[in-house]
């Protein structure tokens, strides 16, 4: 790569990068806002909060990432063009390899980005998003237990917390176990926090007393502690492994998945369209680096202007990612869709490169950019006459 495909290579990663991590991080945050909830209602700690919502993110930068490509792309060749750049490499005689050859190679690199994300990182990612939840779920203080009421488990054992504090902590413990016919005792205590381990779960208290009272004898002991370990592991639900969607299943799974698995006696050929579905979606990270290419490589002067060549690229974009979607949803119940999975960005492509190689300009779009100009202009000039009169 010559100079100056380097130094446009650079200034379309830097707004590659700057789009993905600004549109990432927006739909990461109000994904995140979602899993609120484990905090507020079922009384996780911030930490699992955000443990949680970090194993969305891959699937979040796979959507993203051909969005920041193609806003990268777009936003460079803006940025050449009223720079006067674009004028002068055009003015040059380079050939458009050399705008090509930069586009290219960052398209070329976000695909195998993506692919990697596809095929490996974001099904890992879901499968231990879905295996968390289904711990948290089954968890019995983050599924029964709240702040300020007294909650009966089972037919011999009341439990209540004063509160519950972000870090997991809980405070003014009261339980009263009554499960011996024998002996009824209440555990008060300061503060204490969930243990598990491989043992099992276990409520360590600190900082309280054991009022143990005898049934036969009537008598009643109060025992001080420091810190007691209180089994909760016989309250607890059974974990249950969670029944996977294609989606969240691994990509050699999804070649030979097992005839027993549930939701592939659901819907069989959906988990060969989650197949090609993931092969076929890093192509248009590729095409929407090239798609720009076609359209803005050419300079055009500000009278002109590029917003109209801009808003189409960004629907010829749009309306072929959603093309490609659609497919994907037919496909899982058409099989003879699978090769148009991979026809759609193969052949949009394929006509791009031509369109770049054979120097074809959009001439429609400067028509329609040099009559959008002229209007606004006339406007203006009408304006100008009547605040003059």
């Amino acid at each position: 790569m010559k100079l100056i495909g380097r130094y446009i290579f650079k200034r379309m990663l830097g707004a590659f990068l700057l789009s993905l991590g600004g549109l990432g991080g927006t739909v990461w945050l109000s994904q995140a806002l979602r899993e609120l909830d484990l905090v507020t209602a079922k009384g996780q700690s911030f930490v699992t909060f955000f443990q949680v919502s970090s194993l969305i993110f891959p699937g979040l930068l796979l959507i993203v990432c051909p969005v920041a490509v193609l806003i990268g792309v777009i936003y460079t060749f803006n940025q050449l063009n009223a720079d006067s750049e674009l004028v002068i490499i055009n003015a040059s005689g380079a050939s458009q390899a050399t705008l090509l050859k930069p586009a290219a190679t960052l398209g070329l690199l976000a695909m195998v980005v993506v692919a990697i994300m596809s095929i490996y990182l974001v099904p890992r990612s879901m499968q231990s998003f879905r295996t968390m939840l289904a711990g948290i779920n089954t968890d019995l203080i983050s599924s029964f237990i709240q702040e300020g009421a007294f909650m009966p488990i089972g037919d011999s054992l009341v439990f209540h917390i004063r509160d519950r504090r972000p870090d997991g902590t809980l405070e003014g413990i009261f339980i009263q176990d009554e499960r011996d016919p024998d002996q009824s005792s209440v555990y008060i205590a300061n503060r204490g926090t969930i243990l598990k381990n491989p043992l099992g779960t276990f409520l360590v208290m600190q900082s309280g007393t054991i009022q143990q009272r005898s049934v036969s004898k009537g008598s009643m002991s109060i025992i001080e502690f420091e810190s007691y370990a209180f089994d909760m592991s016989t309250f607890g639900a059974a974990s249950q492994q969670p029944a996977f969607k294609p989606g969240e299943r691994d990509t050699a799974y999804l070649l030979s998945p097992e005839p027993n698995d549930p939701e592939y006696q659901k819907r069989p050929d959906s988990f060969a369209a989650e197949f090609h579905d993931r092969l076929s979606s890093p192509l248009y990270a590729l095409l929407f680096a090239l798609l720009p290419v076609a359209t803005m490589g050419q300079a055009q002067t500000t009278r002109q202007g590029r917003g109209v060549v801009m808003l189409v690229t960004v629907v010829v974009a749009t309306l072929l990612r959603i093309g490609g979607l659609v497919l994907a949803g037919l496909s899982a119940t058409e099989p003879w869709l699978f090769p148009v999975l991979y026809a759609l960005p193969i052949i949009s492509i394929v006509l791009v490169l031509g369109a770049i190689l054979g120097g074809l300009r959009f001439s429609a779009l400067d028509g329609i950019s040099a009559l959008i100009g002229d209007l606004f202009e006339r406007r203006a000039q009408r304006r100008q006459a009547r605040g003059q009169a």
